[in-house]
């Protein structure tokens, strides 16, 4: 008989849902001060004031802690981090710069984000979530700029802008190494990459709607 795969336990009970939580707060926390090999489940457990084996309840080992803590994050990516609602934006460039502008201000404030999906803790597991991820993060973008510009069909859109994603956290994760956060002057060739990579598939300037079109009716349009 092969041995069972290890996994997270997911709670269903709201009592649990708040343990599961505080397991990732905790963990979160130890992640500002501390590198990843040096965390394990006894580490989180003292950190979250519980007994061992209330984390082991739900986690075979800190790396799916860790897992658990990308996936939070991976929500929080996929929710936008800031809503566009009422927001106007002269050309698809400013659009596209304001997303990342959001999401490098998220790493840059949150150290275990970084180390989790940049750094040492970002294991085979995280980063293959990650990059179905940027595949939602890439469809979800195509509907924004939808919203607001008028965008040609374009073959294999997604693939395109997926790519464009996955090379800008790359070039992060390099920052992230060589300085310990994103700096702010080191920007502008992270900018300069993801916009010449776009500028590959997309038209220099795109027409602006009349009127932006709602979430629905962007979708219904964009694939």
């Amino acid at each position: 008989m092969e041995p069972r795969e290890a996994h997270i336990r997911r709670p269903r009970q709201q009592r649990s849902r708040e343990r599961f939580e505080a397991i990732l707060d905790a963990a979160e926390r130890i992640l500002q001060e501390r590198d990843p090999h040096e965390v394990s489940i006894y580490t989180i457990a003292e950190e979250a004031d519980m007994p061992p084996p209330s984390i082991y309840h739900f986690f075979p080992d800190g790396n799916h802690v860790f897992m658990a803590l990308a996936e939070r994050y991976f929500e929080m990516f996929l929710g936008g981090l800031e809503s566009i609602e009422g927001k106007r934006f002269d050309d698809w460039q400013g659009l596209v710069e304001f997303r990342y502008a959001l999401s490098r201000r998220f790493f840059n404030d949150n150290v275990a984000a970084r180390k989790i999906l940049l750094g040492a803790a970002a294991t085979w597991a995280i980063r293959t979530r990650d990059i179905d991820t940027n595949r939602l993060l890439a469809r979800g973008a195509i509907v924004e700029i939808n919203r607001f510009f008028i965008l040609p069909k374009v073959p294999g859109l997604v693939d395109r802008v997926t790519e464009t994603i996955i090379m800008n956290d790359a070039i992060w994760a390099l920052y992230d190494h060589r300085f310990g956060h994103l700096p702010g002057d080191e920007e502008v060739f992270a900018r300069r990459a993801r916009l010449g990579h776009m500028r590959t598939y997309l038209p220099e300037y795109l027409a602006m709607r009349d009127a932006v079109l709602t979430v629905e009716e962007a979708a219904a349009i964009a694939f």
